[in-house]
């Protein structure tokens, strides 16, 4: 509460159907929404805003029982197939931060997102030789790959709620050690392109105490939350 409300003097109002959103931007890419109704505070997001591209194919809103009118998610496919709905390099779920404002979406929609992956493990390669070398047991994963781990329970399962979540691998086209101006602590950047398209991840440094560098190879679990492009 006192982060929202130190945040909201200085955030740009963008109104919804069912609500307003007050959105936070640091010149570093570094934002937060606070989530609002007619009379009070609901929620906050955190997000990045990046250089990452997905081209998407969305096919399903994603609703969850503790989500806010304003909270939301889509359902998609990363690269599609031009004419095949249920196509492409892969099924995976993603927020978005500004869900109510695609409430008139017509789906299945074809869309562009720039989508933050926030890391809830991770661990950093300096080469992508050094993560292949890394690989010694079974099964090993490609430099670059991805599993939509939230469409499954951990016994290999389809879940009736899928999570925003996914393992992926990729190779690191940029990285910054950038400080949050809220809180002056530190974290990492990197622009990670992985199979199906690149991301923006965030690494806090509690979870690495090695910094992602260009021509590096980061791998770990990731909370992805995205808003559209197009």
């Amino acid at each position: 509460m006192k982060l929202g409300e130190s945040v909201a003097p200085i955030a740009e109002p963008i109104e919804s159907p069912h609500g307003c959103y007050w959105k936070w931007a640091s010149d570093g890419g570094a934002q937060l929404w606070l989530l609002a109704d007619e009379e009070s505070l609901i929620g906050m997001t955190p997000f990045f805003s990046g250089e990452g591209r997905v081209r998407v194919r969305l096919t399903a809103r994603v609703t969850r029982e503790d989500d806010t009118p304003l909270e939301g998610a889509f359902h998609g496919w990363a690269e599609p197939e031009t004419d095949i709905e249920d196509s492409g390099a892969y099924p995976f779920v993603f927020d978005v931060v500004d869900a109510d404002n695609h409430g008139d979406l017509t789906l299945p929609a074809t869309v562009e997102a720039q989508i933050a992956a926030f890391a809830h493990d991770a661990s950093v390669y300096p080469s992508v030789a050094a993560y292949e070398a890394s690989q010694s047991g079974e099964p090993k994963f490609a430099s670059k790959s991805f599993i939509p781990a939230g469409l499954f329970s951990p016994g290999g399962e389809k879940v009736d709620t899928p999570a925003s979540v996914a393992i992926f691998t990729g190779h690191v086209l940029a990285a910054e050690t950038k400080t949050n101006e809220l809180t002056n602590a530190t974290y990492y950047w990197a622009l990670v392109e992985t199979y199906g398209g690149s991301f923006d991840v965030v690494i806090d440094p509690e979870l690495s105490d090695v910094a992602p560098v260009v021509g590096g190879v980061i791998t770990g679990t990731f909370w992805l939350c995205g808003r559209l492009v197009e």
